[in-house]
């Protein structure tokens, strides 16, 4: 653990998974499941909302298509949740790497 003003951090876990005890490698599955499950969750939700939607517009007479709208707002949403998703992996990767480079700087001045 590092502690810097009072916070504690928590050292980035940069080892292989052959090297986890099988306990780590669950809880890192667990988290990896939960993130795909909710993301899920999130497109089965935009497709039954808007669908609701679209059909609620169909039967008041298909006028001005609004629920445009509804679908444009909440899938930019989607897209940064999918884009989020997607590149977490690599993402985390990077942050270790970068946060494994600052300790290295802290420790050179502590030296």
């Amino acid at each position: 653990m590092i502690k810097r003003e009072g916070v504690k951090q928590v050292e980035p876990d940069t080892r292989k998974p052959e090297e986890m005890t099988e306990e780590e490698l669950r809880k890192k599955a667990e988290k990896r499941v939960t993130q795909r499950t909710a993301l899920l969750s999130h497109i089965g939700a935009y497709v039954v909302v808007n669908a609701f939607l679209v059909i609620i517009w169909a039967l008041a007479g298909a006028g001005y298509p609004w629920f445009l709208w509804v679908m444009a707002g909440w899938g930019i949403g989607l897209a940064i949740n999918i884009i989020a998703y997607f590149s977490g992996r690599k993402g985390e990767a990077a942050k270790d790497r970068m946060i494994q480079k600052e300790m290295e700087k802290i420790k050179k001045e502590q030296q």
